[in-house]
């Protein structure tokens, strides 16, 4: 062995490859980052539909409108890019301004560790996670209803509002 080629009175009672060392010491901190991630991932995934069904609902209430615009004769790519565009604002400043609420306490040292060096650069990722989960959602939950409203007659988008 190496330690006796070093030092003969050395004596190494149990030799294990460094990462093997490294996984038995961290082991106990894997279980509870593992939990954490999941619970933050289960509630990203929860807002995300929660918000889906709001923005859904939302765009499905305007089909009497989007019957009138056709029936008007609007261009039904303008009037989905309309409506795609006005909920892509709403989620826009919605991002924006939970971002920076959450950047500014960051940076005002009330992060987990105080340090607002290392906590911005760590919120700056999950909220940028974050934001593109919610436009997604956002931009997913009107588009099919508004290309379903598209698809109906604008008579009778008007007779059932």
């Amino acid at each position: 062995m190496i330690a006796a080629d070093v030092d003969a009175g050395l004596s190494v009672p149990e030799a294990r490859p460094l990462g093997e060392w490294i996984w038995q010491q961290d082991r106990w901190v894997i279980a509870p980052v593992a939990a954490s991630a999941g619970v933050s991932a289960l509630v990203l995934f929860l807002s995300a539909m929660g918000l889906f069904a709001l923005m859904s609902i939302s765009v499905s209430r305007r089909t009497r409108e989007i019957g009138v615009r056709v029936a008007l004769g609007a261009n039904p790519h303008h009037v989905l890019s309309r409506i795609v565009t006005t909920a892509m604002v709403l989620m826009g400043s919605g991002v924006a301004a939970g971002g920076g609420l959450v950047l500014l306490s960051v940076a005002l040292g009330l992060g987990p560790t105080g340090r607002p060096a290392d906590d911005v650069v760590s919120f700056a990722a999950w909220i940028g996670i974050t934001s593109a989960v919610m436009l997604v959602a956002g931009l997913l939950a009107c588009v099919e209803p508004a290309r379903r409203a598209l698809r109906i007659n604008p008579i009778d988008a008007l007779r059932d509002a």
